[in-house]
């Protein structure tokens, strides 16, 4: 007699897995911390894009503690999301850089004028394209859920990442933002697929983490350096990871070969 299809893995079972969503900023796109680095040299202060990187885990830090104001009609939704303040984020990133008053408020300044300009979150994720090449070639349905002001979708298709994601959810279009979990229900019903059977791929804790396990999904962590994440809670290092992670967590091959079938 075939099992039910429904039925909740046994002890010792991998979940199935038939979707992966991710985030946009830090985890397909990242901070330019080259052109925050030039910025910084510019005017006397040595910080290489590095010491900036294990820096913005301190934003992230800082972005959890905050606490950001609604956003209103007609507004731009900020960076990251309106949960906490992205002034804290980068002023956290600064600081724990080395970078001290009163250069600091002129950078935090420089840089927020650039998110609304060009942008800052504008360079990919090192090995974020191969990582989507080898989730798809397993058949996994992959889409994106961002805070964003409306430009999610065009920076991952000027980083040469939004091939292969079936669409892009940006908060600023859809009215909804992380860590809400309506914004993550129209990405699943978007793709059909039940939240359990869902992984969300983040780096913020208290937008990420909290929205994707409040809408039932699955969830790990970009945790670059091992100390941001929750003890125990899933996390990997770098993006180039998740492949190998999934597979050792999950049971994707056959979700995968039937999510072909369907699709034709």
């Amino acid at each position: 007699m075939a099992e039910a299809p429904n039925r909740r893995p046994g002890a010792g079972e991998r979940p199935p897995l038939a979707a992966v969503v991710f985030d946009a900023g830090g985890t397909l796109v990242r901070l330019d911390f080259e052109w925050m680095a030039g910025w910084l040299a510019a005017r006397g202060v040595a910080v290489s894009p590095a010491a900036l990187k294990r820096a913005e885990v301190e934003g992230r830090r800082r972005y959890d503690a905050s606490a950001g104001r609604p956003v209103s009609p007609g507004d731009l939704h900020p960076p990251l999301g309106s949960r906490g303040d992205v002034r804290a984020y980068l002023g956290g990133t600064l600081d724990a850089a080395g970078v001290s008053a009163p250069l600091l408020e002129t950078a935090l300044e420089a840089f927020i004028a650039r998110q609304r300009g060009p942008g800052l979150w504008t360079r990919p994720v090192e090995g974020a394209r191969e990582v989507l090449d080898r989730l798809a070639a397993l058949g996994l349905r992959l889409a994106c859920v961002s805070n964003s002001d409306g430009r999610a979708e065009r920076h991952l298709v000027d980083c040469g990442v939004r091939e292969g994601l079936e669409f892009v959810v940006d908060s600023q279009h859809v009215g909804v933002e992380k860590p809400d979990p309506g914004i993550f229900a129209i990405a699943l019903d978007r793709l059909g697929v039940a939240p359990a059977e869902a992984l969300y791929v983040g780096d913020i804790r208290s937008v990420d983490e909290a929205g994707a396990r409040g809408a039932g999904m699955r969830f790990v962590l970009l945790d670059p350096f091992g100390d941001y994440g929750a003890p125990g809670a899933p996390a990997i290092r770098d993006i180039t990871q998740l492949p190998d992670w999934i597979a050792r967590t999950f049971a994707v091959a056959a979700v995968g070969r039937a999510s072909r079938r369907a699709g034709g």
